[in-house]
């Protein structure tokens, strides 16, 4: 029997995802959610689900202690840095007093700052953007549990797309619905990667890893957020306008962040991991995107 694997973050935008293409792979899949609802729906995919809380672990530890392999896919934004630390601290009790033996932990490519137009790899010295500032500190103490006979991979997305949610799809819906597609300021770089790749990546660290490591995911294309914001509306008859930086700070952290310009390079979890990106450019795949982007959405495709 395969091993038995809890997602955090079942139910968003990257861990559903990643819990999918671990059931395609025959693991036994569990995942915590808030919403009861969700329950039925989960099991139809596959999953089992617990209901409970991230900041709340004595809601779903229980299950956590008897699974092989913790995802950690999730991510509050209300309280980020509080449920993550709650989260970290459940996995360690899993690992002394359960099975846990493997943990993946999430962390994102923002943790590089703003590269200033060199591409850079793990081996460079983090400079993280204010918004995932804690980050670089959670990532010490998730390799850190590696002393309990655990291994630990830290895993570093890029900006995804794919299907119809996070921030490209917000672009998609803006430019679908009204028939204008803002985009922060434009000439910054941005890093980016396909959540069917990210999920893929996810399956080969705990099949292939090691443990001890971290790894950037991006597909290797460094388009600029204009060139992004024209090739969705290239796709969907709209018109692509700038916001401009000030006007983008005023948006607070989140608005910030998407003026960080980075190019990243993912050769290491190609080489360590054997993962090839099956999606090379989101812009040359815009009009496929846009159509994947329409059906996840449920709209009929014409």
């Amino acid at each position: 029997m395969r091993d038995r694997i809890f997602v955090t973050g079942v139910t968003g935008y990257l861990g559903s995802a990643i819990a999918a293409r671990l059931v395609s792979a025959g693991y036994d899949v569990h995942g915590v959610t808030r919403d009861p609802e969700r329950v039925p729906r989960l099991a139809a995919h596959g999953i089992h689900a617990v209901v409970g809380s991230l900041g709340k672990p004595d809601t779903y530890l229980p299950a956590l202690k008897n699974c092989d392999v913790v995802v950690h896919a999730a991510l509050d934004p209300t309280d980020a840095a509080n449920q993550d630390r709650l989260a970290l601290e459940a996995f360690r009790v899993g690992m002394m007093d359960g099975r846990i033996r493997t943990l993946i932990y999430t962390s994102n490519c923002w943790v590089h700052g703003d590269t200033g137009g060199r591409a850079v790899d793990e081996t460079s010295p983090l400079e993280p953007i204010e918004l995932v500032r804690w980050r670089a500190a959670h990532e010490d103490v998730a390799l850190d549990l590696g002393e309990h006979d655990a291994k630990v991979v830290v895993l570093r997305p890029g900006i995804a797309y794919g299907g119809s949610r996070g921030i490209i799809g917000e672009m998609f819906a803006e430019a679908h619905d009204s028939r204008v597609v803002h985009y922060p300021f434009g000439a910054q770089y941005w890093g980016m990667i396909h959540r069917g790749d990210v999920a893929e990546a996810y399956l080969r660290a705990i099949e292939r890893s090691t443990g001890g490591e971290r790894y950037l995911l991006t597909d290797g294309s460094t388009p600029t957020a204009r060139q992004v914001a024209e090739a969705i509306a290239s796709v969907t008859g709209a018109v692509a306008k700038p916001r401009e930086a000030e006007e983008m700070r005023k948006l607070g952290l989140a608005g910030r962040a998407l003026l960080t310009s980075q190019k990243l390079r993912a050769d290491k979890a190609r080489h360590d991991l054997g993962w090839a990106p099956k999606h090379a450019s989101f812009v040359d795949e815009a009009d496929r995107l846009g159509q994947e982007w329409l059906e996840s959405r449920g709209t009929p495709v014409a």
